[in-house]
């Protein structure tokens, strides 16, 4: 079994997720890609709930299990919201791995985050748990969706078909 990982804040989701999700998928030939909501990143200061605009409200996990609906290897995994605090990918990468002995797992991360990875707690031990496998990032801007959502201009084309009318609360 061969299964991905795909870890982040999604606040809120986009095309370049639902992409670089279809590009591992084919190019990694995975079985399954678990699509995990961050509860709290490491590296951010803001609950992604609440987005950096604080003014910015959404149901970050129903976005996300609605946007990945079209992808059929693709399960949304809210084991981090549920554990709260901060998500440590360690923790969840033991867990899955744990879940899925002998399985081979691809943790999927963007290019720029690649350099990074080191900083991740327990680096040493994600390398032996999983391979790490980074993708050019898109154009996409969560800052700059969240930024049109607060003042009410069009994220058509930005977002998953049938999410451009996401209502948030202001």
């Amino acid at each position: 079994m061969r299964i991905g990982i795909l870890g982040g804040s999604f606040n809120p989701v986009h095309n370049g997720h639902l992409g670089l999700a279809r590009r591992a998928i084919a190019s990694l030939a995975l079985d399954r890609l678990l699509v995990i909501p961050a509860n709290v990143s490491p590296f951010k200061v803001a609950p992604p709930s609440q987005g950096t605009d604080a003014s910015v409200t959404f149901d970050r996990l129903a976005l996300v299990r609605s946007a990945f609906a079209s992808i059929p290897e693709a399960v949304v995994d809210d084991r981090e919201m549920k554990r709260g605090g901060v998500s440590y990918a360690i923790d969840t990468v033991r867990e899955i791995a744990a879940e899925n002995p002998g399985a081979e797992l691809f943790f999927i991360v963007g290019e720029d985050a690649a350099a990074g990875l080191p900083r991740w707690k327990d680096y040493e031990e994600l390398k032996r748990l999983c391979r790490f496998v980074p993708f050019p990032r898109t154009f996409e801007s969560s800052t700059e969706i969240r930024r049109r959502l607060a003042a009410g201009e069009s994220v058509e084309g930005l977002v998953p078909e049938g999410m451009e009318s996401v209502k948030c609360k202001v």
